[in-house]
């Protein structure tokens, strides 16, 4: 145990890696990080709210076609029972269809 908790503070000290001083990107900076790093992010969000939108309105659209063909298969069961008759089913089909 001593020998991997040595390891990992081995590891874990920054001056170990760069000897000549703790230098960022190779003297690069933040230039570039800086600029696209916000750019990225904003992009990122995007693509999640976008895709929680599109996930939320196909779930809506599938309900609600299918509880107007529930309907339509209890209204046709009905008729086939002999519980409403053929004026009854055709006003009912009608206001269900929307023509």
């Amino acid at each position: 145990m001593y020998r991997l908790g040595v390891l990992a503070a081995l590891f874990a000290t920054p001056a170990l890696a760069d000897p000549d001083g703790y230098g960022h990107m190779s003297g690069w900076g933040y230039g570039m990080g800086m600029m696209f790093g916000p750019i990225l992010w904003i992009v990122v969000l995007g693509l999640v709210v976008a895709g929680v939108v599109w996930f939320v309105r196909n779930t809506d659209v599938g309900s609600s076609t299918r509880g107007k063909s529930d309907a339509m298969s209890e209204l046709d069961l009905r008729f086939a029972k002999g519980e409403i008759d053929a004026e009854d089913y055709t006003a009912r089909k009608k206001l269900l269809t929307g023509e």
